[in-house]
């Protein structure tokens, strides 16, 4: 059962400003993903000489992320320990520093380890940024929001992708400008966001954080972070694989492969958006995301050409795209104000954990199978096996309300 109350425990009350502040501060992770990905043959061709050009490459586009897993989760018990909002201050201005540090830096290794800087304040900007929405608003406006989030930031991606490439054609380093967009939030972050009040006073009394009601509701937790790392891992395949898969099938064009990237990353919206029209309970919305990848799998799986390919990846969109804000609003509402900073980034953890090894499983997957479509096809079977299991757990809690709701006319009745 959820921990939380059904009304706010901060003295102040959050409006559009808050929740926008931190809705673009989910942004900068974003950026941090899809930024430099236009630019990455031409860094490795300008540090060609160097004779482990190839991972350290790698490390450039995926450090970020390898740091948000191992890292969110202690930062997540920072948060809870000093409060968010200073935390997340700090985040931000480094986080800045270190996006654009490469524009200026001489070597590979020194851009590999300012983008490990990036990995480490995007780890603080995503759990303090998701915990405080979290605090601020409740319910209904809570699930509005993450919504906003999941669905918006597709938009965003497609823009910041769109200017790094235009940025990109003078020179490899000019798209890392965009982190300086961190700069601009700052204030921001500064002037309108606020520590909850009930934790800015357990902070200063130095009140123990094992209190019953504050205990960490691990089983519920863990149990929602095993699923939120075999979703991320779902939905990172096509975003990961889909040129890849179009280059298979004979789709040379790079620029028609941005195109039908782009038109399938749309059903991420529409998924967001289903979120809010399905009245049906986490589990039930879980259940209809996951029957949504398994249908987008199956299409792409056994697609012939780029149009139904891309059509399959949109269907897929829509289910990821539903997933997303489905899995936070079911882990932030088992936390309560004391623990749900650690609780979010435990979440983070599970999350980025996910994105880090969905390019791996499917290596593994396609050896096995023989090949990408065959690998995409076992992962259709997988979120199949996911969305029957939890309609199996909602008729049985139907069937359950059912006897019990029987059994009540029965003793009034006699």
């Amino acid at each position: 059962m959820p921990v939380e109350s059904s009304c706010p425990v901060q003295e102040r009350t959050a409006t559009a400003l808050q929740a926008w502040v931190l809705v673009f501060a989910s942004y900068l992770s974003m950026v941090a993903a899809v930024a430099i990905g236009p630019v990455l043959p031409k860094l490795a061709q300008h540090f060609r000489d160097d004779p482990r050009v190839a991972i350290l490459t790698s490390l450039v586009a995926t450090l970020p992320a390898l740091f948000v897993a191992l890292l969110s989760a202690p930062i997540g018990f920072l948060a809870d320990r000093i409060g968010r909002r200073q935390l997340l201050i700090v985040a931000v201005s480094v986080y800045g520093i270190c996006g654009l540090a490469p524009m200026w830096l001489p070597s590979l290794r020194g851009i590999v380890l300012s983008r490990a800087g990036v990995g480490i304040t995007e780890a603080a900007i995503m759990t303090c940024g998701t915990t405080l929405l979290g605090d601020y608003f409740y319910g209904d406006a809570r699930e509005r929001w993450f919504a906003v989030q999941t669905g918006s930031s597709t938009f965003a991606a497609i823009a910041v992708v769109a200017v790094a490439g235009a940025l990109g054609e003078n020179s490899w380093r000019a798209p890392f400008a965009m982190y300086g967009l961190a700069f601009a939030l700052v204030p921001f972050v500064i002037f309108t966001l606020w520590e909850p009040a009930r934790l800015q006073a357990a902070i200063k009394a130095h009140v123990p954080r094992k209190a019953n009601s504050a205990q960490m509701p691990w089983r519920r937790l863990l149990f929602i972070c095993a699923v939120t790392i075999f979703a991320s891992t779902a939905f990172y395949v096509l975003v990961v694989q889909l040129g890849f898969l179009l280059t298979e099938r004979g789709i040379a064009s790079t620029a028609r492969i941005g195109v039908g990237a782009s038109l399938a990353a749309l059903g991420v919206p529409v998924g967001a958006a289903l979120f809010r029209l399905l009245r049906l309970s986490i589990i039930g919305k879980l259940t209809v995301s996951f029957a949504l990848s398994s249908i987008g799998f199956f299409m792409v799986g056994f697609a012939d050409g780029f149009t139904p390919t891309v059509i399959g990846a949109a269907v897929n969109g829509v289910g990821s795209g539903l997933v997303l804000p489905s899995l936070i609003t079911w882990a932030l509402s088992q936390l309560s104000l004391e623990v749900r900073g650690r609780g979010t980034g435990i979440w983070n953890t599970a999350m980025f954990l996910g994105q880090f090894l969905s390019p791996l499983i499917i290596l593994a997957l396609k050896n096995a199978s023989g090949s990408l479509s065959g690998a995409i096809i076992i992962y259709a079977v997988a979120c199949a096996a996911a969305g029957a299991i939890g309609s199996i757990y909602l008729i049985s809690v139907a069937g359950r309300r059912e006897l019990k709701a029987e059994g009540g006319e029965l003793r009034q009745s006699s």
